[in-house]
């Protein structure tokens, strides 16, 4: 090719020289485009992202620039905007993409991702279009952009030479460029205007922006080097090989062990006449064979879709994680399991830290969303590094990934800058999606889009994991239709029909509401006394509500006569400062302050800090185990949540209660009763809920009612229901109850044919639009709080702020991360202009932070009163 030597003459940051970086982000690019092929337009990923690496700094040769770096000032310039380098980068991009032979479209995403690499993506279509024809703003770029060819050429000829030779593979030099490089830019630009941008070209806009983001900022802050970026590691699948054999060890009456269905997966299913115990073992351990073996082999034969579909308490989690690692053992690539609520993950990721024996800290794994101290530990120890910890977990360089939907689908669809970093690791990727039924009605559209992307753009494959499948890809246009991992669904569901867990009993002010009577929701307060007068000395029940304020108003009523199970916790948590927390510990703690307590109470919302929502899990988790001893056990518990309980959450009920609301939502609810089978058939009481007794509502037509998710329920209910029976099986409702509902909801919506906002979007590359889309549906602004109780969170927020005061970000951010487990998301009146998150400090007679009832933290009228 060329000797580099003139461009060690020239700095792109205090430190690294040109030569040095664009060598890396060349590197770093071709790795993250390793096995990537050809982009829509025939053109090969390797090649493009060798043009915009060499390229995307070229701007940088300006002595405008030069003089910038070396007196940090951009007043020595006769205009600021002459020591900018991104739009002039994107002009040679374009013109190196089309001298090598590119197509239009992949000419006009390589001077997006250029001239946008440290920002984000437009609106690209209008965009393109003001570009070429705002003539007075065109008129100014060009005649910017000739001012800084005139100075590379008077100062950095020889630098500028080798950056076209390296960019153009040893095809032309800085003479072709200086030549007549603007005005054939100019013409291809407009060229491409007229031609138009297709349906295509927003995807690999993204994917070529994304990959120079992330190699440009890899290379800038060391990360490029390490080996971690290298390679894929990924957690030892045969660990989980080891779980899932030790759950299978069941002798079945055919003499052989529950096992065998790992080695030879289709093996005949169990006889019914089989205990139910003997059943269930064979049916999850051939639910996990067989999803194995169904992925590899449709993989190879070229599915990128699939379902997996399996009633709770079948093995789905480890069912779907152990064929996402064996197939990503198989490609070298990665498994990304996304979930939908923050709240459900603690659990699926203490289950992966205790099997694999791994840290989110490691390089194998990665938990990531908005909560989480997400970095990686490259140096080996635990302490808070510079950047590059965090920069490689949220590239998603881990084999494993922990994350939301939120992190996975909006990265997809409309990332920040530093958001997009992720997007070069989906690469033949496997992605867990589990609880699909979760992703907001307005965002189905777009998610069967980029799940056709994935697969079509990435090689990516796209696994949809749930007891209630929406069929969402089913319905929609041009979306993959999904092939089954297992065609189990009524083996299983059949033995729910010979042993069942659970019965939906409807309650009368649910019924006379479906019967279209003049039906009058059940006050909370008759609600506490239906769940008092069921409660028997050794039962736990568990009631799920609509709303965090019925949750607060139940648990106020029962809380008459029991003890909060979070009342000692903040002085627990302040006592044991800096330490992990310890449920039992805490039980025995609280039992010996209150020895006399005849029932608890726990509550459950969003309101609660991450910290001390997973404290009281950890303590129920305890309370309800058969082979656990605690002070409670012979205490009858009740515990009231919002509907985070629902899905992910590995807790038994002997009884259950749930506002009325989506019949996916209460199949899920069920899935917390009776979990672990055994005993008499448990109780599911449906009923249809006031709100409390100051406010004006029913919840759930508040909820659920605007998304139109409601009248599906009334359709599938009354399809269940027999004349005016009031009594449901697991069976049905798993079967023609989701069925018919999806079926309603699918025709209300007419998803087959309706056209869908995020989609045109999506094809008419408006990437402004999409960023400012939002997964997670929320109707009211919010206020961020800090909800600091202990020592350590006092010393780690006053570390915060000192940091920002003294504008120290990496150390501010670290000191960030720490404290997310304390910050909760407050509804308020109006948004605030105020980005930081606001303080309450809790001391012992502190009432502003309601643990025991689940109230949390109340800002009516405080905001300005509260430290900031």
């Amino acid at each position: 090719m060329t000797d580099l030597d003139p461009l060690f003459s020239y700095d792109a940051r205090p430190g690294q020289t040109l030569a040095v970086h664009m060598t890396g982000v060349a590197d770093v690019g071709q790795q993250l485009v390793e096995n990537a092929g050809e982009n829509p337009y025939g053109d090969d990923w390797s090649a493009v992202i060798e043009t915009l690496a060499w390229t995307h700094d070229i701007g940088k040769l300006t002595e405008y620039f030069q003089t910038y770096l070396e007196h940090k000032t951009r007043t020595l310039a006769p205009t600021e905007e002459l020591t900018y380098h991104g739009t002039f980068g994107g002009f040679v991009t374009a013109w190196a993409l089309a001298v090598r032979g590119m197509s239009r479209q992949t000419t006009a995403a390589g001077f997006y991702a250029v001239a946008k690499h440290h920002s984000v993506l437009p609106n690209m279509r209008s965009d393109f279009a003001d570009f070429c024809l705002d003539r007075p703003y065109v008129d100014q770029q060009y005649e910017l952009a000739q001012t800084q060819l005139d100075s590379i050429d008077d100062t950095a000829a020889e630098a500028a030479d080798v950056v076209i030779r390296q960019a153009t593979n040893g095809a032309f030099g800085w003479d072709d460029y200086t030549a007549k490089g603007l005005e054939t830019v100019r013409t291809t630009l407009n060229d491409i205007r007229k031609s138009g941008l297709d349906a295509e070209f927003y995807g690999c806009a993204l994917r070529a922006w994304s990959t120079l983001v992330a190699a440009d900022k890899a290379d800038a802050s060391g990360l490029g080097d390490s080996p971690q970026l290298r390679t894929t590691p990924r957690p030892d699948s045969r660990a989980l090989d080891a779980v899932v054999s030790s759950l299978s060890d069941t002798e079945l009456p055919d003499g052989t062990s529950a096992s065998a269905y790992l080695d030879v997966p289709q093996r005949p299913l169990p006889d019914e006449n089989w205990h139910y115990s003997d059943r269930l073992a064979a049916l999850r351990t051939a639910a996990n064979g067989r999803a194995t073996s169904t992925l590899l082999e449709r993989h190879a034969a070229g599915d990128r879709v699939f379902e997996l579909t399996l009633p709770t308490g079948f093995g789905k989690t480890f069912s779907g994680l152990r064929a996402g690692l064996k197939l990503a053992d198989k490609l070298d690539s990665r498994v990304i399991y996304a979930l939908p609520y923050t709240s459900i993950i603690d659990q699926v990721d203490e289950e992966v830290q205790k099997v694999f024996g791994v840290s989110p800290l490691n390089p194998e794994y990665t938990v990531h969303h908005h909560l989480a101290d997400t970095r990686t530990s490259l140096s080996g120890t635990d302490d808070p590094s510079s950047g590059r910890d965090t920069l490689h977990a949220e590239s998603w360089r881990s084999g494993l990934v922990l994350t939301t939907f939120t992190q996975l689908f909006e990265s997809l669809a409309g990332p920040g800058n530093v958001q997009s970093m992720k997007l070069p690791a989906l690469q033949d990727s496997v992605i867990i999606v589990d609880e699909p039924q979760a992703i907001s009605l307005d965002w189905w559209g777009l998610v069967g889009r980029v799940t056709q992307h994935l697969s079509e753009e990435y090689n990516a494959t796209t696994v949809l994991m749930t007891a209630t499948q929406p069929r969402l890809l089913t319905h929609l246009p041009n979306a993959p239709t999904p092939t089954p991992l297992v065609d189990m669904h009524t083996t299983c569901t059949g033995l729910l029909r010979d042993a069942p867990r659970v019965q939906f009993d409807l309650h009368d002010s649910l019924t006379e509401y479906l019967d279209g009577t003049d039906a009058t929701p059940l006050s909370l307060v008759d609600a506490a006394e239906a769940i008092d007068t069921n409660l028997g000395s050794s039962t736990n029940e568990l009631a799920i509500v609509n709303t965090v304020s019925c949750a607060t108003a139940l648990s106020e009523s029962l809380l008459d006569g029991r003890l909060a199970l979070g009342s000692e916790l903040l002085e627990y948590l302040r006592s044991t400062d800096g330490e992990e927390f310890n449920a039992a510990a805490y039980l025995q703690h609280l039992a010996t302050r209150h020895p006399d307590a005849e029932g608890v109470v726990a509550s459950l919302t969003t309101r609660l800090r991450p910290v001390d929502r997973r404290a009281l899990l950890q303590c129920l988790d305890l309370i309800l185990d058969d082979e656990t001893t605690t002070p409670f056990d012979d205490v009858p518990t009740v515990t009231v949540s919002t509907q985070l309980i629902e899905a992910g959450v590995d807790l038994s009920f002997d009884r259950l209660y749930r506002d009325y609301g989506p019949l996916p939502s209460m199949v899920q609810a069920a899935g917390r009763c009776n979990r672990r089978f055994g005993g008499p058939t448990a109780s599911v009481t449906v009923w249809r809920l006031d709100s409390p007794a100051d406010d004006n509502y029913v919840p759930s037509q508040l909820i659920y009612g605007d998304r139109s998710l409601l009248r599906p329920s009334k359709v599938a209910l009354g399809e269940l229901r027999y004349g005016d029976g009031s009594v449901i099986s697991e069976q049905d409702m798993l079967t023609t109850g989701v069925e018919t509902y999806y079926e309603a909801l699918h025709t209300q919506r007419d998803t087959a044919d309706r056209a869908d906002d995020l989609v045109t979007a999506f094809d008419r590359a408006q990437g402004k639009k999409l960023r400012n889309e939002s997964v997670v549906s929320q109707d009211y602004p919010t206020q961020d709080v800090f909800v600091l109780v202990s020592g350590n969170d006092m010393e780690a927020h006053d570390a915060y702020a000192r940091h920002r005061k003294d504008e120290k970000w990496s150390s501010a951010r670290s000191a960030f991360h720490s404290l997310k487990p304390t910050l909760v998301s407050v509804p308020v009146d109006e948004e605030s202009d105020e980005k930081t998150p606001l303080v309450i400090r809790v001391d012992e007679d502190s009432q502003d932070y309601d643990l025991e009832t689940g109230g949390g933290v109340d800002l009516s009228g405080r905001i300005d009163a509260l430290e900031k």
